[in-house]
């Protein structure tokens, strides 16, 4: 077996730490944990919550899958493991957004490879298949994203492309609302964007609660995290119980896979090779290309001259048959 790893900050500088974990135990368990950035900055003991999420899963996930017999347990039961890790960790924090991660778990079953994913961080076997979860309320924040970025273009044309990308980031973190309050808006002009969200995601009947999010921003999602009843509804690490079954979990023979990349969503497509050069070939391609995520990467996030789009992280390994 052939391993390869890379875990790169958003932070073009590299002198700080992005929310991205990964974990490799050999034989045992190779895992990304991708931390949520916390648009209020909240730091806990020192770290972002985003990246003390991942640390704290990532950890419990290294004691739990050192027995093999945890590997096999329910995709539920591995979860409260995490869940319960987290929790502890978080309890006396009296935070209002709980620290999540999403994980993406390769695990060593003997005569089987396991793969289990919550949220949208992935795996991509043999160079093809690729499995990744995607959720719909992040559809929605792209979409209000991308008309909000051309509106600042358009009004604050005399402004740098960093000051506009952050204008935009700030409006769709903490929400429209707050952009009006501050004068970088109209009303009418936020209500246009949540029409054009809604028409291109087809939400016509659900038009109040994708008003209520835009309005609220991506800050106030936490509220959908891991609940039942409601169309944003998404399963995520966080402490709590994921009851969605937006999961993937899938069990493989071994001398069926040949590779395995385990990936977070920095790296927005994979490349032709299982390369680790290759994949960060693709990424700076995807930086040429479209360095504000406006176009054929659109992304809730676009590049800055100080910040890539996201932390980006990824496991490889291969030559796993002859």
């Amino acid at each position: 077996m052939q391993i390869e790893a890379t875990s790169i900050s958003k932070y073009r500088s590299g002198q700080r730490l992005g929310d991205d974990v990964i974990l490799i135990i050999p034989g045992c368990v190779y895992a990304v944990f991708d931390g949520a950035t916390d648009a209020r900055g909240t730091v806990i003991d020192g770290t972002p919550a985003g990246r003390l999420a991942a640390l704290t899963v990532a950890q419990a996930t290294a004691e739990a899958m050192q027995d093999p017999a945890n590997r096999l347990l329910p995709a539920d039961e591995i979860f409260e493991l995490q869940s319960k890790a987290l929790r502890k960790r978080t309890e006396s924090t009296d935070l209002v957004i709980p620290p999540s991660t999403t994980l993406a778990l390769a695990l060593d079953c003997g005569s089987d490879w396991r793969f289990l994913i919550l949220g949208d961080s992935g795996i991509r076997l043999n160079g093809v298949d690729v499995l990744q979860p995607t959720k719909l309320i992040d559809r929605v924040a792209m979409r209000a994203r991308l008309t909000l970025y051309a509106y600042f273009r358009q009004h604050f044309a005399t402004q740098t492309l960093d000051a506009i990308e952050l204008a935009t980031r700030r409006a769709i973190f903490l929400g429209l609302e707050e952009t009006i309050s501050n004068g970088q808006i109209t009303r009418q002009c936020a209500s246009d964007i949540v029409a054009q969200a809604i028409q291109f995601c087809g939400l016509a009947e659900h038009s109040s609660i994708v008003e209520a999010f835009l309005m609220g921003g991506i800050c106030t999602q936490h509220r959908f995290a891991n609940t039942a009843g409601t169309i944003f509804g998404f399963d995520t690490m966080n402490g709590t119980a994921p009851c969605l079954g937006q999961w993937i979990d899938r069990t493989r023979p071994k001398e069926t896979v040949k590779s395995i990349e385990v990936f977070t969503d920095g790296f927005l497509t994979p490349p032709d090779q299982v390369d680790l050069a290759a994949w960060e070939a693709e990424f700076a391609r995807m930086e040429c290309q479209d360095f504000h995520m406006l176009r054929k990467f659109s992304a809730i996030k676009g590049g800055m001259s100080t910040e890539h789009h996201d932390d980006r992280s990824l496991i490889l390994l291969k030559e796993l048959t002859e």
